[in-house]
């Protein structure tokens, strides 16, 4: 399969010259079209097959790549919010795993307003969050178990992190 390379807004066809982010596979490369994430630019037939070679991203992306166009949210389930808090508990910011050297540091996920007070499953009241924490903030939020976050949730289609800080998307318009 062919490498199918990923520019940044702004990419001249013509000349060739653009902010070329990193290069991947077909199969995501489809996956960033459907999503609309990114144009195709340059397509080949490849097994009989119409396929993209070069991507050009439908927004302008400065020193991050996120996944996800719009207001859509990108695909959300809790490994995903791992992700994007790498994988570190938002109360006491040692490393979570799936399968950790101690039970303590299992890798669990967090409802910032507790889903017993109406809390909802989203990216804005998850966090990544290690068992020990996690049992010890109970139902409570965390004023009220005196636990501060680390760091705030974002929505990774809306925000990235940037040295611990959280940017904006900006938003586009039409005109």
């Amino acid at each position: 399969m062919p490498v199918v390379k990923v520019y940044n807004l702004g990419y001249d066809v013509t000349t060739g010259i653009g902010e070329l982010l990193h290069t991947t596979t077909v199969r995501h490369a489809f996956g960033m079209i459907r999503r609309e994430v990114a144009d195709p630019v340059e397509l080949t037939i490849l097994d009989h097959r119409i396929v993209p070679t070069v991507l050009e991203l439908t927004r302008e992306l400065s020193g991050a790549w996120v996944e996800g166009a719009g207001q859509r949210s990108v695909g959300f389930s809790f490994r995903a919010v791992h992700e994007r808090d790498h994988w570190t508990c938002a109360y006491c910011g040692r490393s979570v795993s799936k399968t950790p050297a101690c039970e303590a540091l299992l890798a669990t996920v967090d409802h910032i307003v507790p889903r017993s007070r109406g809390g909802e499953s989203s990216w804005l009241n998850l966090v990544s969050a290690c068992k020990e924490c996690n049992n010890r903030k109970a139902a409570m939020t965390p004023t009220e178990a005196r636990m501060d976050l680390r760091f705030e949730p974002y929505d990774p289609a809306r925000a990235y992190r940037v040295g611990g800080l959280v940017e904006a998307l900006p938003v586009l318009t039409a005109g």
